[in-house]
């Protein structure tokens, strides 16, 4: 995919406002600072998505449009953030009726942080996900923090711990690495080639 435009389109609070006119969705989700602004960011090659050092700072559904297209959201993280258990509680919740009730949703890029091998909630969170029937695609973020010794180690260490067929595409927002094959993947979700 080119991108031609990328515009913030809206912060929904709740499924109400989710946008339901047919166009396609693709959401991002991961662990808290599993870096998924910074991903997005790489992707729109577009200084967009807002970036946080403080783990936890998206508190809403936000959503991109695309190329006048196709919508791009970055969902809240999950497990770690510096808020209060109600507000974990009801970003959880949020996340939860999204994967469940949004109709124009093709598929989530979950991102681990490939530094670690998948915290609890991320086994939890990716159940979840399966369980709705939703297309997911895992990916390993962060590849620039390892050399290539550990590069494999890691890859080998996501495989049999989420039972993957293959390894997992491993990206980088700082160096670049892995985005022409992830906007393949991504492709393939928005027509419903991807088997996943």
């Amino acid at each position: 995919m080119q991108i031609a435009s990328v515009n913030f389109a809206l912060g929904a609070t709740s499924i109400k406002q989710v946008p339901c006119e047919g166009t396609p969705q693709i959401a991002f989700l991961g662990r808290s600072n599993a870096g998924k602004s910074s991903l997005m960011n790489a992707l729109f090659k577009k200084q967009i998505v807002k970036i946080s050092n403080t783990p936890g700072k998206t508190r809403e559904i936000n959503f991109f449009l695309v190329n006048n297209s196709c919508y791009f959201v970055d969902l809240p993280g999950v497990g770690y953030a510096k808020v209060s258990k109600t507000m974990r509680d009801d970003m959880a919740n949020r996340i939860k009726n999204y994967v469940e009730k949004a109709h124009d949703l093709k598929g989530i890029v979950y991102l681990l942080d490939i530094r670690h091998g998948g915290h609890q909630i991320d086994f939890e969170t990716i159940n979840g996900i399966k369980n709705a029937n939703v297309p997911l695609l895992l990916i390993a973020s962060k590849s620039d923090k390892l050399n290539q010794s550990e590069l494999i180690a890691a890859k080998k260490k996501i495989k049999e711990n989420f039972c993957l067929a293959q390894y997992p595409l491993t990206v980088s927002s700082k160096t670049q690495k892995g985005l022409p094959e992830l906007w393949k993947e991504i492709d393939a979700l928005l027509t419903g080639e991807q088997n996943v």
